[in-house]
């Protein structure tokens, strides 16, 4: 099979072996890992099983230290979306212009990343989901607060994200060959759902749900990025159609029990966690959970080996590199 067709098989839950596996870390890495497998080959043993990205924002400079994105926020440079002014001071979108789908859309950027992979299975969406883009567009304080005290504003604001991302999929869908559409957005941290679970439902469920239907309408499945402890969502999402899960943040919930209740219905990307085990463990417990992770989330398809986030800069090289040797050794290690 093509690395496309064993991510297919294993979406459709059915056994595959070896698991498909989506190996990232950053490439300060590189050489640290050239040096412990002795040359660059062992990069040719990495199957591109899934290729995806999440495109869309940018930031233009204004001056040496701000930067603005297309929705009109005003950013701090030198850190991580670090928003020096939310666009909309105030619960109004009196007057505010939505950017249009071409610009956010960067066709050579898109085509650069996906072109040189034709038989992988390819997904890409608009960076920058629900509550991500209204957060960064009223202030992340002043978001939640609306929603206790303005809710019809946050209604209105989110119908515009929505309106803007299913603009943007129709584009991407009718251009590029795609597998699924990949979404994202951060609705936890590492104990539960920040805005709470009712507000959840009240805000964003129907609007992903509309989101996931339009996207199966198109013909593709839909992998929603999302961080944190989502397993109080699982139900939900399961009840809106997700199709797959990606990050898996194995410091925030217990992977396993989630495989559980998903099995048969919802896949799953990621599961070794980058926060604990890869950075302090030592290689043969990662081994050791690699292996697991095969073997358990892997039993009856529905699942695709990785790192809940891209293995990061000062990692280890031993630990890192066990994770990889066992993913790509892993008919050895299976029972």
């Amino acid at each position: 099979m093509s690395p496309r067709e064993t991510v297919q098989t294993a979406f459709r839950f059915e056994q595959v072996e070896p698991v498909p596996y989506w190996l990232q870390w950053g490439k300060a890495l590189d050489p640290g890992l050239d040096e412990h497998f002795g040359s660059v080959d062992w990069r040719e043993r990495v199957v591109p099983y899934v290729v995806g990205r999440h495109f869309g924002h940018r930031e233009k400079p204004i001056t040496v230290d701000r930067s603005h994105d297309a929705f009109g926020t005003i950013f701090h440079i030198g850190n991580i979306l670090h928003v020096e002014q939310p666009v909309l001071p105030e619960p109004s979108l009196e007057g505010y212009h939505w950017p249009l789908p071409d610009e956010l859309i960067d066709w050579d950027e898109i085509s650069e990343y996906l072109d040189p992979f034709p038989d992988s299975f390819r997904m890409c969406g608009l960076a920058m989901g629900l509550f991500e883009r209204s957060w960064l567009m009223r202030g992340f304080e002043n978001i939640l607060v609306d929603m206790m005290l303005t809710p019809d504003f946050v209604h209105e604001l989110l119908d515009g994200i929505l309106d803007l991302h299913l603009r943007v999929m129709d584009k991407i869908v009718a251009r590029m060959p795609l597998d699924a559409y990949f979404g994202g957005d951060d609705w936890c941290d590492q104990r539960t759902v920040m805005m709470g679970l009712d507000r959840w439902r009240q805000f964003f469920k129907p609007r992903m749900q509309q989101m996931i239907r339009h996207c199966h309408e198109l013909g593709l499945a839909y992998v929603l990025h999302s961080c944190g402890n989502v397993a109080p969502l699982a139900d939900d999402l399961l009840e809106i159609g997700l199709d797959g899960l990606e990050s898996l943040q194995a410091e925030s919930m217990n992977v396993y029990k989630l495989k559980r209740k998903v099995a048969g219905r919802m896949a799953l990307i990621g599961g070794m966690g980058v926060q604990r085990l890869i950075p302090f463990g030592n290689p043969d417990e990662i081994r050791e959970e690699t292996r697991r992770l095969i073997n358990e989330l892997g039993e009856g398809g529905g699942y695709v080996l990785g790192p809940s986030k891209p293995i990061p800069a000062g990692t280890p090289i031993p630990n890192a590199a066990a994770f990889i040797e066992t993913a790509l050794q892993q008919d050895a290690s299976r029972p």
